[in-house]
């Protein structure tokens, strides 16, 4: 179909029926355990972006940082369907008081952030939409 010549009953039927979120499993090489994560929608990202943002004021300017690694957790907590990383017996042999302090502790660095790519990728960021014309 000629996207650009759909009507507006077509465009209104694509948007209806598109409440389907993607989801993906990864594969985390060193522990051997698939990860199943899915798509997080724009609300769901800029809530956990404000959570993770941290200002400061200095000389009357407000400064803002983002804390990345906070971000990347919080992000893989959110999106992730299996594990459940706040399981009870995880939170127990971790010692952790959440899901995220879990991830922290379980995850090298380089995972955590490789599988907040893979949230954002899912969640439509670092989609190239050069074919759009005006």
């Amino acid at each position: 179909m000629d996207v650009e010549n759909m009507t507006e009953e077509q465009v209104l039927q694509r948007l209806l029926e598109a409440d389907t979120i993607p989801e993906r499993t990864v594969t985390m090489p060193r522990l051997g355990i698939p990860i199943t994560l899915r798509g997080l929608t724009g609300k769901q990202v800029y809530t956990i972006r404000e959570k993770c943002t941290e200002r400061k004021e200095k000389r009357g300017k407000v400064m803002e940082r983002i804390d990345e690694e906070r971000f990347n957790v919080s992000l893989i907590v959110t999106a992730t369907v299996k594990p459940e990383w706040g399981n009870a017996k995880l939170l127990e042999k971790f010692k952790a008081s959440s899901g995220e302090e879990v991830v922290k502790r379980i995850l090298l660095a380089g995972e955590i952030d490789a599988l907040g790519d893979v949230v954002l990728d899912l969640s439509g960021f670092n989609t190239d939409l050069s074919d759009i014309k005006n």
